[in-house]
């Protein structure tokens, strides 16, 4: 599998960072995430205006990619937040103060972990979006609860994180985002589609090499946005 090879080689290539908790931004708050396995994830909640006593409490979990950290979330989960959407982001396993060992094995734990927290919270509506490593987690652990995945730059496996095994089990409905010349990256979104049973209308292919939340940043990051919001509109007005 070409897509999976190459995510296994970007993996090998990628070297060990010092563990360092993530910064704090203004409007966010320090939250710790206990995983079932027993390990602490380094976790910032951006919570927008209080919600009125009558009103459904959503939630959006951002997850990161490898050898990234929660903070290449922090720009957009403000911006999530000026919209009045909460964010969550947090570090996995072995990744900025998260306890644990590096690597994706066992990210989809986490992920679970971060959807348990929210649920300990209040939060009712729930939607992952997830880059690289964290759409592969995303897509792997999502469970029929959930609201929404949005999967960036996903590959369909980074060793034994498998997403094209389980994406056809996927109950929530499933958006994948790439860019046209990260050839690994739309490879692996067109498998996921294929067995997800997903059409035209639900993927992105937008032009560049830019991979993971770096589509953030490129030329075509405000129709990437772009595309995420009106997937959360679509999702919660259901």
């Amino acid at each position: 599998m070409l897509a999976a090879g190459a995510a296994a080689l970007l993996l090998a290539a990628c070297g060990e960072g010092a563990a360092t908790p993530a910064a704090v931004p203004p409007l966010a708050r320090v939250e710790t995430i206990a995983t079932a396995d027993g390990l602490h994830l380094d976790a910032r909640l951006f919570a927008a205006s209080p919600a009125a006593p009558d009103r459904t409490r959503r939630l959006v979990i951002l997850l990161h990619m490898y050898p990234a950290e929660q903070s290449a979330w922090f720009g957009f989960a403000g911006e999530l937040q000026a919209l009045g959407i909460d964010a969550l982001t947090l570090d996995f396993r072995g990744f900025g103060a998260s306890s644990g060992d590096r690597g994706p094995d066992d990210t989809d734990r986490d992920v679970r972990a971060a959807v348990a927290f929210a649920r300990g919270r209040g939060y009712e509506r729930i939607v992952l979006v997830g880059a690289s490593m964290g759409g592969t987690a995303a897509g792997t652990a999502a469970g029929s609860s959930l609201d929404g995945v949005v999967a960036i730059s996903a590959p369909v496996a980074m060793r034994s994180l498998d997403a094209e095994a389980v994406v056809a089990e996927v109950r929530a409905p499933l958006t994948l985002v790439a860019a046209e010349g990260d050839v690994s990256a739309t490879e692996s979104l067109h498998d996921l589609a294929d067995r997800a049973g997903l059409d035209g209308s639900q993927l992105l292919l937008v032009a560049g090499r830019a991979h993971g939340t770096d589509l953030l940043e490129a030329p075509e990051g405000s129709r990437v946005r772009a595309w995420v919001l009106a997937f959360l509109d679509r999702v919660w007005a259901a």
